[in-house]
């Protein structure tokens, strides 16, 4: 079972601490929430996992292996994918076409193959279109696959960026507030989805989401911020009972 250490994590930006001395840890099959008002450092922990803040102190660990000095690519290539709010696509080319440039890192052939159109070349790209085709229809795209983003539904294409992240062999998913301009229809179908992934796939799944009765309803556990502190951690109906929890969201006086 694969583990993910948020270990005493700090980021200083100038004079301002954006995270103080954060810990908790995510295991292989298991869906965490990250919750907090604005402002709380969600993001900043995000960035430090992803690899694209540094932390000032403290440091993020898979498997005992330091992530935290570690270049975002690299971090990537160690099996951490990350799904931002809106999804960054090639919107001149189809959802397949997108998922196939997921697919690149790993085909496993140089640049002189390539040019030669040598058999490895030919096998590896019949595997990738066979990869590509069971997460179309792990997602439900495939009556969509050769659509074009532009002529996309958001809701689809916040589907499609998650693809790409499945086909680049993660062990742990990131979601930057995934359910953001979707429908109510298109929440359950998530919510659902990333049931279903983290059954068949055994991903460990970290969530972070403003909307309560989402995050209750897909999450093993909760782990709250607020201002860079770390208030609460545990499952979902003790925390979002927390005196403390309560009056980050609603005020001292509620």
């Amino acid at each position: 079972m694969a583990r993910l250490a948020v270990e005493n994590v700090s980021v200083s930006f100038g004079g301002i601490h954006a995270l103080r001395d954060v810990s908790f840890d995510l295991e292989s099959g298991a869906i965490v929430g990250l919750i907090g008002p604005n402002g709380a450092g969600k993001s900043t922990l995000l960035n430090c996992i992803s690899g694209i803040t540094r932390p000032t102190g403290g440091r993020v660990r898979l498997d005992g292996v330091v992530l935290s000095t570690l270049p975002p690519a690299t971090v990537a290539g160690r099996g951490i994918g990350r799904v931002f709010q809106h999804p960054e696509l090639v919107v001149e080319l189809s959802v397949r076409e997108n998922l196939m440039i997921a697919c690149h890192r790993s085909l496993g052939y140089g640049l002189i193959s390539e040019l030669l159109k040598l058999p490895n070349v030919w096998a590896a790209e019949r595997a990738a279109a066979r990869r590509v085709d069971e997460v179309l229809d792990r997602l439900g795209l495939s009556e969509s696959a050769d659509l074009t983003i532009r002529n996309l539904p958001y809701g689809h294409r916040k589907l499609v960026d998650l693809g790409r992240a499945l086909l680049m062999d993660i062990r742990f998913l990131l979601l930057d507030e995934p359910i953001a301009g979707l429908n109510e229809s298109e929440v359950a179908k998530l919510r659902d989805l990333l049931l279903r992934v983290r059954r068949e796939l055994g991903l460990g799944i970290l969530v972070v989401e403003h909307n309560m009765p989402f995050v209750s309803g897909l999450c093993d556990r909760l782990v709250v911020l607020d201002l860079g502190h770390l208030i609460a951690n545990g499952p979902p109906a003790k925390v979002l009972r927390d005196p403390k929890v309560m009056a980050s969201y609603l005020g001292e006086d509620a």
